[in-house]
């Protein structure tokens, strides 16, 4: 990522950028009785640190990476908004080279933000049991009518969301147990086209293959 982009996206969060999103995603949310029980996770891309907060709330200790300082401000900033004292490490990295962060984890959190070459040697950063969870926007299917698709909210560059079956290929070699893709209802109404995964490593290291190429 370019200083460039560092500076769009200090901008876009200094404006207040999805200060209407205080909540946890929704996938998030929704799979939590499937999740391993809390111990180290990590949030990719945390942005405002709402995911990483509600982790931590719940007993996980975060590491929390994104390329925006500015981001990462209004996530400590939060963390303090109830005097709380929670287990959340704020690191700033461009994590469109790569990741530089050493050690394993029993959850990878990865919302909105697109990097499947990264996501695929995270994999290998799963401890035995461990889960992966990702949310990314889907590319608007063909099917739809141009309208449909105007009403569809996120990025309108096509590199910045995932292909149709995209995500299932990146799981190869892990536990699938949930798989979405789909038109979905935001909580502001709003209309999103989502691919969704959860997939578990295996309990032996020794039995997770390496995912195939996308």
């Amino acid at each position: 990522m370019s200083a460039e982009d560092r500076s769009k996206w200090n901008a876009r969060y200094a404006e207040g950028a999805y200060d209407e999103r205080p909540h946890p995603s929704v996938f998030l949310r929704d799979c939590a009785q499937l999740l391993p029980p809390p111990g180290h996770a990590l949030d990719v891309a945390c942005g405002a640190g709402r995911n990483a907060i509600h982790l931590a709330r719940q007993g996980w200790t975060v590491d929390a990476v994104d390329i925006s300082p500015v981001a990462l401000e209004r996530a400590r900033q939060r963390s303090r908004q109830r005097g709380e004292r929670l287990p959340i490490h704020y690191l700033e990295q461009d994590l469109d080279a790569g990741f530089a962060i050493a050690g394993e984890y029993d959850l990878i959190v990865n919302i909105r933000y697109v990097n499947l070459p990264l996501l695929r040697s995270l994999i290998g950063r799963l401890r035995p049991g461990g889960a992966l969870l990702v949310e990314q926007h889907l590319a608007v299917a063909p099917h739809l009518s141009q309208e449909e698709a105007d009403a569809v909210v996120g990025p309108r560059n096509p590199a910045f969301r995932v292909a149709s079956g995209g995500l299932r290929r990146l799981a190869r070699g892990l536990e699938v147990r949930r798989w979405q893709e789909g038109l979905v209802r935001e909580p502001d109404g709003a209309t999103a086209a989502l691919a969704r995964l959860l997939a578990i490593a295996p309990a032996s290291p020794g039995l997770q293959s390496p995912p195939a190429g996308l």
